[in-house]
């Protein structure tokens, strides 16, 4: 969502302070570029369904076949039966459970992905002004990512639609990486993100996205001992606390800035699940608390310091695997 969770958050303060939040709704509606990704070579297609699988128990069948009974006149009645009961009971073998150097390897095999992700942001916000502390109630950040990425020619492609409450105003952002540099497309335009628009570095994120990109992120934990493991269904499942470190440049990678004079940003409580069936990576979970301070100014030049305090809940669902797809820098006008 780069920079766009505290840009929106931003947004709908600057409102709150006006006094418009709850008499307005806005919705803002961007064209969408929309690029057809083509195959050009396929090594190994792994699709996983959103559906949750289901384990079916064995079953017994039994089957009893009567014959007919005649009844002659002065006859005794003869009744034949035959019972027929062969008990057919289907043993499914037990999933096999992968070590965690076993899963590595497999991990070691994915070179280009596609996902989804799901992310909500819920913000308990408040404004000091002076002597003053506005309770500013509660903004909710809900994002829809679809993306790729090739972790070998070092591009991506992700689409991100995003939805802010209250108000339910709606922003559409796809980001390209392409030969080292990254484009943006928001607000109807393309724009390659330099320094100054960035707020950092943009190797820095290009850095963060490499390292943290969800299949890095879960080669980087299994390493580690896990906090705590299960089993669900033949999944296997790892929990494993992040470390303060790592969020901190998880949460970097999410707004798209760093730390300045004007932001502070704090965090704890960092934990992931992680989910494999049949030894693949299928997807996963993050939840960390985050809370962040932005000094600014009201409309009337005044200073005053946003504080915003919430949790952050993401899923993510690993769907192509080694399908490669072609990236291209955007054609036409681009901002720089």
């Amino acid at each position: 969502m780069r920079k766009l969770g505290i840009l929106l958050v931003g947004i709908l303060l600057v409102g709150l302070v006006a006094g418009c939040i709850g008499e307005k709704e806005s919705t803002s509606t961007t064209s969408t570029v929309t690029q057809t990704p083509t195959h050009s070579t396929q090594v190994t297609s792994t699709t996983h369904s959103e559906t949750s699988e289901t384990m079916t128990s064995s079953t017994t069948s039994t089957v009893t076949k009567t014959s007919t009974t005649a009844t002659p006149t002065k006859t005794s009645t003869p009744t034949e039966t035959q019972s027929q009961t062969p008990t057919q009971t289907q043993t499914k073998s037990k999933p096999k459970i992968y070590t965690r150097e076993e899963l590595l390897k497999n991990l070691e095999k994915i070179k280009s992905f596609t996902y989804l992700e799901n992310t909500s942001v819920t913000f308990d916000v408040k404004i000091e002004q002076g002597n003053t502390t506005i309770n500013a109630g509660e903004v909710s950040i809900i994002a829809k990512k679809v993306g790729y990425i090739d972790l070998e020619a070092y591009e991506a492609d992700i689409n991100t639609t995003t939805r802010t409450f209250p108000g339910g105003g709606s922003s559409f952002t796809r980001e390209i990486i392409k030969d080292g540099e990254i484009y943006l497309y928001a607000n109807g335009m393309w724009q390659k993100l330099t320094n100054e628009t960035l707020g950092m570095p943009p190797e820095n994120l290009l850095n963060l996205t490499w390292k943290y990109n969800l299949v890095s992120l879960v080669k980087l934990y299994l390493q580690k001992e896990p906090q705590n493991t299960t089993i669900v269904n033949g999944s296997q499942i790892f929990y494993y606390n992040i470390s303060d470190e790592d969020l901190k440049y998880i949460i970097e990678a999410f707004l798209g800035t760093v730390e300045n004079e004007n932001m502070t940003i704090s965090f704890s409580n960092g934990i992931m699940e992680i989910v494999f069936k049949n030894g693949q990576l299928y997807g996963g979970r993050l939840m960390y608390n985050m809370e962040i301070r932005i000094k600014t100014q009201d409309l009337e030049g005044k200073p005053m310091e946003i504080i915003e305090i919430g949790k952050e809940y993401d899923e993510f669902v690993i769907k192509e695997v080694n399908v490669r797809k072609k990236v291209e820098a955007p054609k036409g006008e681009v901002k720089a």
